[in-house]
């Protein structure tokens, strides 16, 4: 039997670091705590102020599982490509280039970013996204940011029984995946719940009547919690407690 652990989970902190830095000393995280663990399901950046801070504070925990979302996606094709698409102006994308590589770096003519002279923080924020993963999965939980890889069966969506070993192709879908979409049409793993965000918990009261439809607690749902809080129009971070044995 695997040792049991404290998680402490967050997702779509979007740059509100002194925020997820508070909500963690809430509940009691330490990072110096062997026995404490960080779980982030992805969207560190974009539409906050404080995304430097973000990327120095988690960088600071040894104590972590860092997993992608569909921000750090974009985050790298630009990085990729030097090209500014016009879904990273709304997405807050831009705001977080120019808190990383100055605002001269930009030119919001061409769509375009320079990052000459740029190459040690270009390291450093690569670095961090290549080193989270598509999923953490412990006794009871798999942990993710949008949703599973899913097939289609006879018109309906199903987690796909191979999705531990899924493509790149197909985990970049599912962290565009939404819950939403997914809750009264796709079964759920049948030994364990799944933890994500990407959507905001507030959505849920779509599924619970009783829910208020400004709640942005986390959402307790069938086979699922929702731990996205909408951060950047909640000002709310969720922190899910849970214990439970690795793996």
């Amino acid at each position: 039997m695997g040792k049991k652990k404290k998680l402490f989970v967050v997702s779509d902190i979007h740059g509100y670091c002194t925020l997820l830095k508070n909500e963690l000393d809430k509940v009691g995280f330490d990072r110096n705590n062997e026995d404490h663990l960080l779980i982030c399901c992805g969207d560190y950046f974009d539409r906050g102020p404080e995304n430097l801070q973000v990327l120095k504070f988690i960088e600071l925990v040894k104590n972590k599982v860092i997993l992608r979302g569909n921000h750090e996606d974009m985050l790298l094709e630009i990085f990729d490509t030097g090209r500014i698409k016009d879904h990273n102006y709304i997405n807050g994308t831009v705001e977080t280039l120019v808190e990383f590589f100055g605002k001269y770096a930009i030119d919001t003519t061409l769509n375009e970013i320079d990052f000459s002279g740029k190459s040690r923080i270009l390291d450093r924020v690569s670095d961090f996204i290549y080193e989270t993963a598509d999923f953490f999965e412990t006794k009871n939980y798999v942990f993710t940011h949008g949703w599973l890889p899913t097939v289609i069966n006879e018109g309906k969506p199903c987690i796909d029984k191979n999705w531990r070993n899924a493509s790149r192709e197909k985990w970049l879908k599912a962290r565009w995946t939404k819950w939403t979409d997914m809750y009264e049409n796709c079964d759920r793993l049948a030994d364990k719940t799944i933890v994500c965000g990407h959507v905001p918990s507030f959505y849920a009261s779509k599924f619970d009547k009783s829910r208020d439809k400004y709640n942005s607690d986390v959402f307790y749902g069938k086979g699922i919690y929702v731990v996205d809080a909408g951060t950047f129009t909640s000002a709310n971070i969720n922190v899910l407690a849970l214990e439970d044995e690795l793996l």
